[in-house]
């Protein structure tokens, strides 16, 4: 019998566990915070890349989960490059997006 591969599983994992953060955060904001650590850990141990939403939907400077609306806001910027800047209402730290693809070089 084939193993399964932990990779897939792990995926499969750190998805269900982000829905969950997104679903109990009104309620338990506690609860969430540590859904999102265990996906983290989840990640860092079968050496797995965070798949792009859910990378976006997370605060790096206090590891909450983010809610447009609830708990940050995001807006479209024009300075430099065009960038969308997602600030996150508990902590204050600033993620940028780029909108325009990076030219090749």
């Amino acid at each position: 019998m084939p193993r399964p591969d932990p990779r897939r599983i792990a995926q499969q994992r750190i998805e269900i566990l982000y829905n969950k953060a997104k679903e109990t955060y009104g309620t338990d904001p506690a609860l969430s915070r540590r859904y999102i650590q265990l996906l983290r850990r989840i990640a860092q141990r079968t050496r797995t890349k965070l798949p792009t939403h859910v990378r976006r939907g997370i605060c790096r400077g206090c590891g909450n989960i983010l809610i447009p609306g609830l708990n940050s806001h995001t807006r479209l910027r024009q300075r430099r490059e065009p960038h969308a800047a997602t600030t996150c209402h508990l902590c204050g730290r600033i993620h940028r997006i780029p909108l325009r693809p990076r030219r090749p070089t």
